[in-house]
């Protein structure tokens, strides 16, 4: 289906934005600003079930995934995604080699264990259940900004506690490993220092046969990085959009 749109610059977009669980477009104010600034346009959707986008029964990365290439079909210059953007990238990649020349993703969830899964479905249902207040995301995560406090409640208050449900419901193999190894363009991974999802020990099992994966841990930073170290996401897309060739 067809997403709704976020859009920064007025110029061809070259840079998919691809948010997180719980989240939605307009949480990418500040990288997608940044490159409007350094000369580059972006759009970020909001997945199915979150922001302005539709709510249907299906909540599986296999149509998630399939939104994404039917609204952003590209060939993208980079990818962006954090957590289940970064998921959703992956399985876009696979599904297209041609997808995008480079990809940036931010403490992605690439695999699940159940106990992880777990831990992590009932604490984002928690937070969409009773959207916590502005103050009080600015009290649990110092490094935000009053605009992503802002901007992450907003979100949380347009998805619903049976999107998440679903979510973990339809992919209960969260398994991307193979995926992300298959990728043959650069690959460069951001694991939070503060209970990441990605972990430099994740980092050492999928770089085997895969030439192009790189990774950094980035300090003093929770599950968004991009709000907690907005500065590292600036610095390391720009980075890639100047020396990969565009495609």
């Amino acid at each position: 289906m067809k997403l709704n749109v976020h859009r920064f610059g007025s110029t061809p977009p070259t840079v998919l934005l691809l948010h997180g669980l719980s989240s939605a477009g307009p949480v990418w104010w500040r990288v997608g600003t940044a490159l409007e600034e350094s000369g580059y346009a972006a759009v970020a959707p909001d997945l199915r079930g979150h922001g302005g986008s539709a709510h249907p029964d299906i909540y599986s990365l296999g149509a998630y995934t399939e939104d994404v290439l039917e609204t952003a079909p590209g060939p993208w210059h980079l990818v962006v995604g954090h957590s289940l953007g970064g998921a959703v990238a992956v399985r876009a990649a696979a599904a297209n080699p041609d997808f995008a020349a480079a990809y940036l993703l931010i403490d992605p969830a690439i695999t699940f264990d159940r106990e992880t899964a777990e831990a992590v479905h009932t604490s984002i249902c928690a937070d969409v259940a009773d959207p916590p207040a502005p103050e009080q995301l600015l009290a649990d995560h110092p490094h935000w900004s009053r605009e992503d406090a802002d901007r992450k409640r907003a979100s949380l208050l347009a998805t619903s506690v049976d999107v998440i449900q679903k979510t973990f419901e339809d992919n209960r193999d969260w398994q991307l490993a193979d995926q992300l190894r298959s990728i043959t363009r650069p690959v460069h991974i951001l694991g939070a220092d503060e209970d990441p999802l990605y972990t430099a020990e994740d980092f050492a099992i999928h770089q085997s046969g895969a030439a192009t994966l790189t990774f950094e841990q980035v300090p003093g930073s929770g599950h968004s990085i991009y709000r907690d170290r907005p500065e590292t996401v600036i610095e390391r897309a720009l980075s890639m959009l100047r020396t990969t060739p565009a495609p």
